[in-house]
């Protein structure tokens, strides 16, 4: 099972160095392996995020993760994870929101010079692209100084596609029209 490094850690991870400061750190798994996180964390306590809701409910077994759900909070005494589950088809991964907004596997796991894998910067910031928080705007910023025009092209037209009115649609046509 791989686990594959998300949030703004993965920009960080592109980057080569901290940027920010970052309050948890995202884990991101495949779905398939929902059940191997289930059995070696069985003595933790373990919840899955209700979308749209605001609440959690807890997880008796991996049949409570079917889709929509994918935010698996885990805890213990004080310790907390989060494990984002994300969904493959056809050596693709299939963006949550918008399942016809997919990215071959090979492009949207990166691994850094030490090993670590983590999710490609142009999908990560597809995914903070919905609320354009100040630490989103941040991420946008640096991660912008070390995209490909391919990846901003990805990124522009996922954005025109899923958040016509991100105000990064207008930066990214800037940049990819030069």
């Amino acid at each position: 099972m791989a686990l594959i490094i998300g949030g703004g850690w993965s920009i960080d991870l592109e980057v080569g160095r901290v940027t920010r400061k970052h309050e948890d750190m995202d884990i991101c798994i495949f779905r398939e392996h929902a059940e191997e996180v289930l059995a070696y964390f069985s003595d933790w306590q373990i919840e899955v995020a209700i979308p749209k809701e605001n609440r959690l409910e807890p997880v008796r077994s991996a049949d409570d993760l079917c889709p929509p759900r994918y935010g698996l909070h885990l805890t213990k005494n004080e310790e907390f994870i989060e494990v984002l589950l994300t969904d493959k088809q056809d050596g693709e991964i299939v963006f949550r929101r918008d399942p016809d907004i997919r990215m071959a596997i090979q492009d949207a796991i990166r691994t850094d010079r030490s090993g670590r894998k983590y999710i490609a910067p142009e999908l990560q910031l597809l995914y903070k692209a919905k609320e354009e928080r100040d630490k989103d705007q941040h991420d946008f910023s640096v991660a912008m100084l070390r995209l490909s025009d391919q990846q901003k092209e990805w990124l522009l037209k996922a954005l025109t596609k899923h958040h016509p009115t991100s105000s990064w649609i207008s930066n990214l046509n800037n940049q990819t029209l030069k």
